[in-house]
């Protein structure tokens, strides 16, 4: 069985080079402080930087969902301030962008209010860390404008699931919500939740990793967000986020071996140049 989709307009899934997602955090409850972009300047230098570092594409919260239990629940955002946020980080992003027709550009959102501002501003990605699970009607909207989904394993909150079985069966009814609603097939891709979220700690995130080729049975992209992780920073002697660069890296080749095809990433030309590398060797024909 061979796995292939597409985020926005780029191919993605087997047999393809892994796709690159930078992360630019706008909300300044982000667990990781160097990724913080909030002023016009910064925007549009990061933006180009991720460009030049040859991400596919570049993904915008403006919600943090740093575990509370570690970081604290400071800086949350409602609907209003969320979606005035995304406005302003669009006008710039969306800008630098244009003029690359192979970059695209993704909003990491629950919110409808959000993705349909993100929609009508011609953004062709919605990141829902809740897989549709916060607001079914976000499936609609994703499919009134063809645009592609990544749906994170949620029972009703981001990071509640545990086992493998019981996130593959989350993912299958997300899925399943999204396809009901009309998203094009092709255009859904699958993320199984890494992270250390309020429910769960950082040995589900080894676990999921280590067993990614059980989620080749959904038939869709594996997506995995794994940057700076706290399980990373647990291996590392507690490291702090700004100390989990290399322990990142080792963990995406591992999931690129065990079947990942996206990674989101805060340090773009340094998982790049890791992954180009590992798939290098990886199909190496003698």
């Amino acid at each position: 069985m061979s796995i292939k989709g597409y985020l926005g307009k780029i191919e993605v899934g087997d047999g393809l080079p892994a796709c690159i997602v930078g992360i630019i955090n706008i909300s300044e409850a982000s667990f990781y402080k160097g990724s913080i972009k909030t002023s016009k300047e910064e925007l549009g230098k990061v933006t180009m930087q991720m460009i030049n570092d040859e991400a596919s594409c570049i993904d915008i919260g403006a919600q943090s969902t740093r575990p509370i239990q570690i970081y604290g629940g400071e800086g949350r955002v409602d609907a209003l301030t969320e979606q005035e946020m995304i406005k302003n980080a669009l006008h710039v992003v969306l800008d630098v962008v244009s003029s690359y027709s192979n970059v695209e550009v993704s909003v990491d959102t629950m919110r409808y209010n959000v993705a349909e501002l993100a929609l009508k501003r011609g953004v062709q990605i919605i990141n829902d860390i809740s897989g549709f699970k916060k607001d079914p009607k976000l499936a609609d909207l994703i499919a009134d404008y063809d645009a592609s989904a990544v749906l994170m394993a949620a029972r009703k909150e981001p990071g509640d699931v545990f086992l493998i079985p019981e996130i593959i069966q989350e993912l299958k009814k997300s899925l399943n919500v999204g396809l009901d609603a009309g998203i094009n097939k092709n255009k859904i891709s699958v993320d199984p939740g890494i992270g250390s979220w309020e429910a769960r700690d950082y040995h589900h995130d080894y676990l999921i990793i280590k067993k990614l080729k059980e989620f080749r049975t959904l038939e869709k992209p594996i997506y995995v967000g794994i940057s700076r992780k706290t399980s990373i920073g647990k291996i590392l002697n507690n490291a702090p986020p700004e100390d989990r660069l290399y322990g990142s890296i080792g963990a995406s080749v591992v999931a690129l071996i065990n079947s990942a095809h996206v990674f989101r990433t805060h340090d773009v030309k340094e998982t790049l140049e890791a992954i180009r590398v590992a798939e290098a060797i990886i199909n190496y024909k003698e």
